[in-house]
């Protein structure tokens, strides 16, 4: 993230502590999803115990970003464009401990559809989702990280995508649920798994929000296209 020429040096080190901190957790959130979308894909448990218990560092960096912001806010008393930075990283680090959450379920949930024995579908269908949703997260944060507002505007709209892929995803899981009753569990699992995938999506569009609301100091007003055509959209 581009930094303003404040007048204030000790300002200035809060913000490049506070983008430290938060490209310290970006990194982290990344290197969750990446993988415990490899476990899902191969069926394997690659040290998922190990991601779950991770989760704890998650919330530990959200929690110094969000109470040096406050520190900030009340020590520095920042206006305008200075306010804006700090407000969009306090929220920033919020939606990545978001999806860290659902690295965490995703992963929980993993280790009972192993336990299960099988996928109810072929696993490419949903290494395919996952890569897509780990492409939208990096351009996302890189986004972020280079405060460029037409990548963000790229990645809100590429959203719909996310979308499009779990209504088939969905529809394919619960047509494997009917034809294989042995496989309910794993099913279900399956389910609220690629609604974590798309809610993540939903959370990097957020990080592009963002983006475009420190670039304008206003956000995006057109209506956000959503194709997520399931009984499970909220």
């Amino acid at each position: 993230m581009v930094h303003s020429n404040h007048i204030s040096s000790a300002f200035d080190q809060d913000l490049k502590e506070m983008n430290k901190k938060i490209t310290d957790l970006a990194d982290l959130v990344q290197h969750q999803l990446s993988a415990v979308t490899e476990s899902l894909s191969l069926l394997e448990d690659n040290g998922l115990d190990k991601l779950i218990k991770r989760d704890k560092k998650i919330d530990k960096l959200e929690s110094e970003i969000i109470e040096q912001a406050v520190a900030v806010i009340a020590l520095r008393a920042p206006r305008a464009e200075d306010l804006r930075q700090v407000l969009v990283m306090q929220k920033v680090a919020t939606i990545l401990e978001r999806m860290g959450d659902y690295a965490r379920n995703t992963a929980n949930r993993t280790k009972v559809i192993l336990a299960e024995g099988a996928s109810l579908i072929a696993v490419s269908e949903i290494e395919a989702m996952a890569n897509l949703l780990l492409r939208t997260v990096s351009k996302a944060l890189e986004a972020y990280h280079t405060s460029n507002k037409d990548l963000a505007i790229e990645v809100r709209n590429s959203d719909v995508e996310i979308d499009k892929v779990h209504t088939e995803l969905h529809k394919s899981i619960i047509d494997a649920m009917a034809q294989n009753p042995e496989g309910l569990i794993s099913g279900v699992h399956l389910l609220i798994i690629i609604k974590n995938f798309e809610r993540i999506g939903d959370y990097a569009t957020g990080i592009a929000e963002q983006v475009y609301f420190l670039s304008e100091g206003e956000f995006i007003e057109d209506f956000r296209p959503k194709a997520d055509k399931t009984s499970w959209n909220a």
